[in-house]
């Protein structure tokens, strides 16, 4: 009795009395709109499949699924916080020149520096610097106040738009030093 069920089991997915099928027998059909793929093989596998207890296989393993790819984390857009640091200290720099020296010098260099200062203040109050995933950007705030952002127009040098991709970067540098950042100069080929 044993042996007629072995038998049995495996004559029924045994490829030797079925027709062979070539591997190009794959034909597209359209049907309705869809696409169905046809082919002639046996019960559970491939004509060619040599094993006759291939049957068998899909109880005792587990399907094989298809590897299913983590999505990538996305990088959350970074926008840099106001500081008015270079500002004070410029400011504080000009005031005090200006007091020390009555003199031509004391008021031309002591101007000077301190309309930098309110340079530095107004542009800190109106600009932001924004990285994303793959542009640093640089951004105006719509009013005084507002967490809203939007474009700060064109390039007044080099024309387009302030948005540069990372991988355009060819050179970049902090001043005085990346411990003390005041300026970050980047060179870029966009």
């Amino acid at each position: 009795m044993k042996r007629s069920l072995l038998l049995l089991l495996t004559a029924a997915n045994c490829g030797a009395f079925s027709p062979v099928v070539p591997a190009r027998n794959k034909v597209g059909a359209q049907l309705n709109g869809r696409v169905r793929n046809l082919s002639s093989t046996t019960n559970d596998g491939d004509a060619g499949d040599s094993n006759p207890f291939g049957f068998l296989q899909g109880m005792f393993s587990p399907p094989k699924s298809a590897a299913v790819a983590e999505p990538e984390p996305r990088i959350p857009d970074v926008v840099v916080d106001t500081d008015y640091t270079l500002a004070a200290a410029f400011g504080v720099v000009g005031l005090s020149v200006l007091a020390a020296n009555h003199g031509a010098g004391g008021v031309l260099g002591g101007g000077f520096v301190t309309l930098l200062a309110s340079l530095f203040a107004v542009q800190a109050t109106r600009l932001r610097f924004v990285f994303d995933e793959t542009c640093f950007e640089l951004k105006s705030v719509d009013s005084i106040g507002s967490d809203e952002l939007s474009d700060s127009g064109e390039n007044i040098v080099v024309g387009g738009a302030n948005r540069w991709a990372y991988d355009s970067f060819v050179n970049w540098d902090f001043y005085p030093s990346a411990d003390f950042p005041i300026l970050v100069y980047f060179k870029e080929t966009q």
